[in-house]
């Protein structure tokens, strides 16, 4: 009898834990547009991207096919990160470098997720090999997976 009675109170005195449900990683979302004749953008979609950090503490190479939107991470370790990207590795092309500058603001997600860093852009610098420009469209990059953060414009073609 003692027996149940400490395994009943033993039981008693333990949470569950809530899973985390939502997004905990800020990711930035890039997307490669070309001007149009009539100041429209085209997304412009690279053959075969690869994106490389040159920051420490980022994730890992990305390669992109077919794709025009990008998803990058920035470091929580510093106000600056840099990307390495060539358009179409296949091609032969130079090497673009993009340099994101933002503030870090680590944010309470919730009690089931605990914390994360989100960042609010500040600038964003390129190298012009295929880059034409960059701008900052949403300069927010929280864990909200619908926003795009940057468009990239692609030089026209001669």
């Amino acid at each position: 009898m003692p027996v149940v009675i400490l395994c009943g109170l033993f039981f008693s005195c333990t949470q569950e834990r809530q899973p985390c449900l939502t997004p905990k990683t800020a990711i930035l979302k890039m997307k490669s547009v070309r001007k149009a004749t009539d100041d429209k953008v085209l997304d412009t979609a690279f053959n075969a991207a690869v994106f490389f950090p040159m920051s420490p503490f980022v994730s890992t190479g990305t390669f992109f096919a077919k794709a025009s939107g990008f998803t990058l991470s920035l470091s929580p370790l510093s106000d600056t990160c840099q990307w390495r990207f060539a358009p179409d590795t296949a091609a032969g092309v130079l090497y673009d470098t993009l340099t994101f500058v933002y503030r870090r603001q680590l944010t309470f997600v919730s009690n089931a997720c605990g914390y994360s860093h989100f960042f609010e852009l500040d600038t964003v610098f390129s190298t012009h090999h295929t880059v034409d420009s960059a701008s900052i469209l949403n300069r927010s990059v929280t864990n909200n997976v619908n926003t795009n953060h940057v468009q990239v414009f692609i030089r026209p073609r001669p």
